[in-house]
């Protein structure tokens, strides 16, 4: 099934909510703390966090959004509990999203595709090596131009998967490229044109293809405007929470047609000052933590009509 057909069919059961998995020790409850000069540790600890975050939540939402580079600074022993975090999502018959941001010149490109996309590589001799890393969608840096998204888009519509194209970003300094003008049209506007015309390859039985954006939830004014650009494309709307985005914010930029939208949240959902807080009481704070996202989502968008 496409790509963007299975994702409208989980949010349509469960919510517009995505978990996003970022493990970072400096923020984690002391109980999930490794102890020191025990690497092992490292890997059971990242693993540990996915579990909690994915079992306190699953059935509430479509997907989970791991941010790569949480994992990735540990080395081996990160993309170990990668791996392992996202079987385990997969298992809970959660989407999984790649927050990876890849980008590079094509034959660069396909490997990365090959790796989280595709699932499999084929050498000259005929052997086929199977990736532990695949997922059902990523996140992709459009930067280097049409060569590198082509191998990405390909991918993800023959192996029925998801991308999404970064095209007005949550954070601050996006201003110094996106917002540039080029013949009367700033560069996220170009970007959001070259999403529409891949997304016209990929389109679902619900009108929305597998060929995503990133559109940052912190900015109502342009959200709207670069929907209108893209109106076939599953949005991914980072920034609600801890970057300052809000609910609120959102539904001014998307209004009530959110069907093919989704907002991934992660510090506001699975972080607590409270870092002496014990297991059971964190697991019931992060399940608190989404049913009041969903909630005020749905309350906000029905108080619009």
């Amino acid at each position: 099934m496409n790509f963007a057909d299975r994702l409208i069919e989980k949010i349509t059961n469960t919510s517009h909510i995505v978990v996003g998995i970022d493990p970072n020790f400096n923020l984690m409850p002391n109980i999930l703390i490794p102890e020191p000069d025990n690497s092992i540790a490292i890997t059971n600890a990242l693993f540990d966090f996915s579990k909690i975050v994915i079992d306190s939540s699953y059935d509430l939402i479509p997907a989970v959004k791991f941010q790569s580079a949480y994992f990735e600074q540990f080395g081996t022993l990160g993309i170990k509990a990668l791996s392992k975090s996202i079987e385990y999502a997969k298992n809970k018959n959660l989407l999984v999203i790649l927050d990876a941001k890849r980008g590079d010149i094509g034959s660069t490109s396909l490997a990365y595709a090959k790796a989280y996309l595709e699932g499999q590589t084929t050498l000259k001799n005929g052997l086929t090596i199977t990736s532990d890393i695949t997922v059902d969608c990523m996140t992709i840096n459009p930067f280097l131009g049409e060569d590198s998204l082509q191998p990405f888009v390909e991918s993800a519509i023959n192996f029925n998967k998801g991308i999404f194209i970064l095209v007005k970003t949550s954070n601050p300094g996006f201003k110094l490229i996106q917002d540039k003008v080029v013949d009367g049209k700033n560069i996220s506007q170009y970007l959001a044109e070259l999403v529409n015309n891949y997304s016209k390859d990929s389109l679902g039985k619900n009108g929305y293809s597998s060929i995503g954006a990133v559109v940052g939830a912190t900015f109502p004014s342009e959200g709207n405007n670069l929907r209108k650009l893209m109106p076939n494309a599953i949005i991914l709307a980072p920034g609600v929470g801890s970057q300052g985005g809000t609910i609120e914010n959102f539904l001014i930029n998307f209004g009530r047609e959110i069907k093919g939208v989704i907002i991934p949240i992660s510090r506001a959902i699975t972080y607590t000052s409270d870092l002496t807080i014990s297991l059971e009481k964190y697991q019931t704070m992060i399940r608190k933590n989404v049913e009041n996202f969903v909630s005020n989502l749905e309350q906000m968008k029905n108080a619009e009509k």
